[in-house]
């Protein structure tokens, strides 16, 4: 990477990121996976958007037990 007078900002070390934000990532990370041709092609796509794989994960509530 070049110098220059610019400084590169983690967009993941932003403070205050709003749920919004990290919905609109999220989703654009599975949009990438989705459409990739396979695995190194995902990657390369998400590192030149400057978003990471664990963006794309959710977590899914446990199932209901019945009574």
């Amino acid at each position: 990477m070049r110098e220059n007078r610019f400084s590169v900002v983690d967009p993941h070390e932003v403070a205050g990121d709003s749920e919004a934000v990290r919905a609109e990532r999220r989703r654009a990370v599975r949009a990438v996976a989705s459409s990739a041709m396979n695995a190194d092609d995902c990657a390369l796509l998400l590192d030149a958007l400057g978003l990471r794989p664990a963006e794309g994960v959710t977590t899914v509530p446990a199932p209901r037990h019945r009574r």
